[in-house]
């Protein structure tokens, strides 16, 4: 019985492939797009060091003036 179930599931999993098969591609598509334009801005982004941004904190009386 569970070596019917594997291969009807097995069965499934195949045609359920077939199917769906423009919708997988153009899913992997945009996923490789994302990493890709991600990994390019990365890199881009490590050239150029830009001095971190500081964050002081100030006193209630100043606040409200």
């Amino acid at each position: 019985m569970a070596i019917r179930f594997f291969h009807e599931k097995i069965e499934w999993a195949k045609n359920w492939h077939v199917y769906y098969k423009k919708e997988i591609v153009f899913g992997a598509i945009i996923f490789l797009t994302a990493s890709l334009s991600f990994g390019i801005g990365y890199l881009a982004n490590r050239e150029s060091n830009h001095a971190p941004i500081v964050i002081e904190k100030c006193s209630a009386a100043a606040a409200g003036q």
